[in-house]
């Protein structure tokens, strides 16, 4: 009997290409996709896009930008121009995302080849907090570049640096030396500052100032946002599926408006729910973590009732395509799964590997989190976010249009055939029953 058990469910999950696909496709998509995406943070496999204005353009600054551009993880693009235009136009790309850091050698900072700490740092950092990860990576590679490619200028820091505090080392300054040391460790055991170090040579600037403490925030509460909104709207659209299973839709078509009235009714309670569902996620942001949602109303509003109809639309489609509930929620399953992880609701962008990056950009998820992005990031206004807004409205409107006529051409379509094959009594039936 036990064998008998055995051998049905073997035979039932063959039969069931849904069950095949999440029990072994599935698993072994995702992990490539996991694999990609965490093998590309390791080593020198995560590539950094690393803008560089050089005001400076002497010779300790050639050798550690082209010291930089060795590395086998850093793209470096190397600006033109001077000035303020020159930094704002730096800026603006880390800003928007043409760059995931920037550097800038200063004119009139300290040279690099003497001791910081009593000047301005001779070179800025520039980032988006939302990619901060990109500061310390970029600080490592600047700090190797330094030591390893200009090992004279490093030690001529150390020199001057000891000339600077301890002068010629006759037997009383070879004391002085000594009790400097112990004061140093006494400092350092404190956490004080013990003298020139390197990171005196570094200065850290953000492009967004003080919101950008919150960029996290931001970007996970749109993030899982809009994952959840894709399996809440799915779970309500398969709904249509039930209705059908369980002979609902019979006496919801037999009334006025037929199918079209009862896509548009669910795909519009998708939409509200939708956005009660993003709004719920958004007020925990701004009451537990301080998320200025207040100050980006308006904008958050518009963000969140296009990615909600977005949703809807490609839920309503999918319940409409499918012939059964399980075989609707086995694809959703699937492709949710699979354009969360590519679209960067799971793992943020910048830990991609840049085909990823770019793919992307044909998911729904990345639209939704450059969107919201682009409001509490970057400060952008509606026209600036229009490129990942048009996407999600072109695509529920199409999604929409396409649920609509695959609902009319299931019901009305098969109704038609019945007529000519079995009579106009047949055909009311099964238009009545098709979808």
């Amino acid at each position: 009997m036990s064998m008998a058990i055995f051998r049905a469910m073997l035979l039932g999950l063959l039969r069931d290409r849904g069950a095949l696909l999440m029990s072994f496709v599935l698993p072994a998509v995702f992990f490539i996709i996991m694999a990609e995406i965490f093998t590309a943070t390791t080593g020198d496999s995560l590539n950094l896009k690393v803008i560089v204005l050089d005001e400076v353009r002497d010779d300790p600054s050639s050798r550690l930008l082209d010291a930089l551009a060795d590395a086998d993880n850093l793209q470096l693009t190397i600006m033109r121009g001077e000035g303020d235009a020159a930094r704002n136009a730096l800026r603006s790309e880390v800003r928007n995302g043409g760059a995931d850091v920037g550097i800038i050698l200063p004119a009139g900072a300290d040279p690099l080849d003497m001791a910081g700490g009593f000047g301005e740092a001779p070179i800025r950092v520039v980032s988006d907090p939302s990619r901060a990860v990109a500061v310390p990576m970029l600080v490592g590679a600047i700090r190797q570049a330094y030591f390893g490619s200009m090992p004279d200028v490093a030690m001529g820091n150390v020199v001057e640096e000891l000339e600077n505090q301890f002068l010629t080392l006759d037997e009383e300054q070879r004391l002085e030396v000594e009790d400097g040391l112990d004061e140093m460790r006494v400092d350092a055991e404190a956490g004080r500052s013990t003298g020139w170090s390197f990171e005196d040579m570094i200065a850290s600037e953000d492009v967004i100032g003080e919101v950008g403490a919150l960029n996290l925030v931001a970007y996970s509460a749109g993030a899982v946002a809009f994952m959840f909104l894709l399996f809440a709207s799915v779970h309500g659209a398969v709904s249509l599926l039930e209705e059908q299973e369980s002979g609902v839709l019979d006496r919801v078509l037999a009334g006025p408006g037929g199918i079209g009235v009862l896509i548009n009714g669910k795909f519009l309670y998708l939409v509200l729910q939708g956005v009660l569902q993003v709004t719920v996620i958004f007020i925990v942001a701004w009451l537990g973590y301080g998320l200025d949602l207040p100050g980006h109303l308006l904008s958050w509003f518009i963000v969140t009732l296009i990615a909600s109809c977005t949703a809807a639309g490609l839920a309503m489609l999918l319940a409409t395509a499918c012939n059964t509930r399980r075989q609707a929620q086995t694809i959703a399953n699937t492709a949710i799964l699979v354009v969360s992880a590519i679209g960067g609701s799971m793992v943020p962008r910048i830990f991609m590997p840049e085909s990823l990056q770019q793919l992307g950009w044909l998911t729904p998820n990345t639209w939704a989190l450059e969107a919201y992005s682009g409001i509490f990031w970057r400060q952008d206004s509606l026209l600036e976010i229009w490129p990942p807004l048009g996407a999600m409205l072109g695509t529920a409107l199409l999604a929409w249009l396409a649920a609509n006529w695959v609902a009319q051409i299931r019901v009305y379509g098969r109704a038609s055939e019945a007529r000519r094959s079995g009579g106009d009594a047949t055909g009311t039936n099964v238009e009545q029953r098709a979808l």
